[in-house]
């Protein structure tokens, strides 16, 4: 299956992005796709074998593209930028609360690579705090959160935890 039918089924994939397995097989539906709406919004949807835990680990991050959803439909002419900043609010302090839940149970199962982990948490808070101190107006903020949500799913659920994922199945350090 090439790149370009899957974009065609599923929504757009950034081509960026497309990530192949330890064994150099394609994984796309593994990875969280944008959905173009009929109004042409984007917004992020939650696809099974994001999963991590079949738990709370899951549910924080089906609650963050709640979240992060909610932000996207916020940007329309007719909503009060109060509303916006107060879900991007929302969206920033659930990050941070869901960091600190996960790396409580990478404690917990003595997960080889907590301190790593730790590092990239670390590096998003910076990087969400930096869009929110810096930039000049809603719009701007709206996209650099927009390009946050999709590096964060892209790359931290589907490749960091992802190892998180398979060090619970196989108590096995990732490689």
């Amino acid at each position: 299956m090439d790149i370009p039918k899957v974009s065609m089924l599923l929504g757009v994939i950034d081509p960026y992005h497309s990530i192949y397995d330890k064994d150099g097989i394609f994984r796309c539906k593994a990875y969280l796709f944008w959905n173009l709406s009929v109004k042409g919004e984007v917004v992020f949807k939650w696809t099974d074998d994001m999963s991590i835990d079949h738990g709370f680990i899951d549910e924080d991050h089906k609650k963050l593209i709640d979240i992060a959803n909610r932000v996207v439909q916020l940007n329309h002419p007719n909503r009060h930028a109060e509303e916006l900043k107060q879900t991007i609010r929302e969206l920033y302090d659930y990050v941070k609360y869901h960091f600190e839940r996960e790396e409580a149970f990478m404690e917990e199962i003595q997960y080889p690579n907590a301190g790593a982990h730790h590092e990239k948490h670390e590096s998003i808070v910076k990087e969400m705090n930096h869009y929110l101190t810096t930039s000049h107006h809603m719009g701007e903020m709206l996209e650099n959160f927009r390009l946050l949500m999709n590096k964060w799913v892209l790359h931290h659920i589907m490749d960091e935890d992802m190892q998180l994922h398979d060090f619970i199945g196989s108590g096995k350090p990732p490689q």
